[in-house]
C-alpha cells in the first residue's frame, strides 16, 4: 500500500489559521462536523491542529456551529447594477 501524502502538508502550509474560514470550510461536513482523517487524508498531526483551528472560529463566531437542516433557506438575492434613480414628483402627479 501507498504512503498517501497530506493534502496540507502538498500545499506547503505550515500554520493553520483560524481566521480562514474558506480553507477550514473545504473539512467541515454539510451539518458542520469536521470530516474524519480516512475521508480527507490528513496527516494526525495536521488533524489536530485542523480541528483545534476549527473549534477556534466557532468559538469566535466565524464558523457556526450546527446549522438547523429545516431552517428554509432564502433564494439568492440579486443585485441590480445600477440603483432607481428617484424622481421628484410635481404636485399634479401627486393628485
Amino acid at each position: 500500500m501507498a504512503k498517501t501524502i497530506c493534502p496540507i502538508e502538498a500545499l506547503g502550509i505550515k500554520e493553520i489559521d483560524y481566521k480562514d474560514t474558506t480553507f477550514l470550510r473545504q473539512y467541515i461536513t454539510k451539518f458542520n462536523k469536521i470530516v474524519p482523517r480516512y475521508y480527507s487524508g490528513v496527516s494526525l498531526k495536521n488533524q489536530r491542529k485542523l480541528a483545534q483551528a476549527i473549534k477556534r472560529a466557532r468559538c469566535m463566531a466565524l464558523l457556526p456551529y450546527v446549522l438547523n437542516p429545516r431552517a428554509t433557506t432564502a433564494a439568492p438575492v440579486k443585485i441590480l447594477a445600477t440603483a432607481p434613480v428617484a424622481t421628484e414628483k410635481t404636485e399634479d402627479e401627486l393628485m
